[in-house]
């Protein structure tokens, strides 16, 4: 019996390697920059993302936006010590929204996108994400918001709940260090 190669293009090489998973993670990130983004929701307890969504939504069928820009929607997770405050919303063109939201603006940033498939957890998200910081601290650091680490969690149309092939772009913002 002999041995009969499995004969892959070296594009599907490079991109089973590429998408080698961590715990439901791409480990190594892509590369996107942003401009200045406002982002009109609400804010709260960041153990709380559940009710903050429920919440966000009710209110978005009741008010809506005339100035949303996309479907897309964003949860931004800003930590301050052992807290976290999270802030659910849409990406809005000015800060012209119903007094029932407040509008984060987050810097124009270069962020390393992470694609996490929801359906194989967000268990390990946060280690993956701070080994590759770790790996290059030599070259990239992170960038602030108000003086504390934040992290976006990106969700377009590829989200799709807990379907198996529901991803979310987790957005670790970046700055190259000189």
């Amino acid at each position: 019996m002999g041995y009969t190669p499995v004969i892959m293009s070296v594009e599907e090489i490079v991109e089973k390697f590429m998408k080698k998973l961590k715990g439901g993670i791409l480990v190594h990130p892509k590369f996107i920059k942003e401009g200045k983004l406002l982002i009109a929701g609400i804010t709260g307890d960041g153990s709380k993302t559940g009710e903050l969504w429920q919440q966000f939504i009710g209110l978005y069928k009741k008010i809506g936006f005339k100035n949303k820009i996309s479907d897309n929607s964003y949860e931004i997770r800003i930590y301050d010590d052992n807290q976290c405050i999270c802030h659910v919303g849409v990406c809005v063109s000015d800060r012209n929204v119903d007094s029932a939201f407040t509008v984060l603006e987050l810097p124009a940033s270069t962020y390393a996108s992470f694609e996490v498939y929801v359906a194989q957890g967000y268990d390990s998200q946060n280690n993956a994400m701070d080994e590759w910081l770790e790996a290059n601290k030599e070259r990239y650091g992170d960038r602030l918001l108000d003086g504390k680490p934040y992290v976006v969690e990106f969700y377009d149309e590829r989200f799709d709940g807990d379907n198996e092939d529901s991803i979310v772009e987790i957005w670790v913002p970046i700055q190259e260090i000189e």
